[in-house]
């Protein structure tokens, strides 16, 4: 993980737990899932963070990625917006 990418992954952690009311994001393993029986987000939750996540970085996950894989894990969610936001 580059230092950029653990910056992303804790905002991403303190947005989650804001968006949960519940400090699990912020010791959760990288692996866990943001759906179900992971985090717990659940499709409002999911859009918010969505929502969130277009207002800070200005990337539109929905519009981009259609299966919302980027959605699969605290990880994924990282790498994917650190990918967008790295210059090509």
């Amino acid at each position: 993980m580059t230092a950029g990418q653990a910056d992303l992954d804790s905002e991403l952690r303190e947005l989650l737990a804001e968006l949960t009311s519940d400090t699990l994001p912020l010791e959760a393993p990288p692996e866990t899932p943001l759906l179900r029986d992971g985090i717990g987000l659940d499709s409002l939750g999911a859009t918010m963070l969505l929502t969130q996540i277009e207002q800070r970085y200005g990337i539109d996950i929905a519009g981009e990625d259609l299966n919302l894989d980027a959605l699969a894990s605290i990880s994924t969610l990282a790498a994917y917006i650190c990918a967008r936001l790295s210059p090509s």
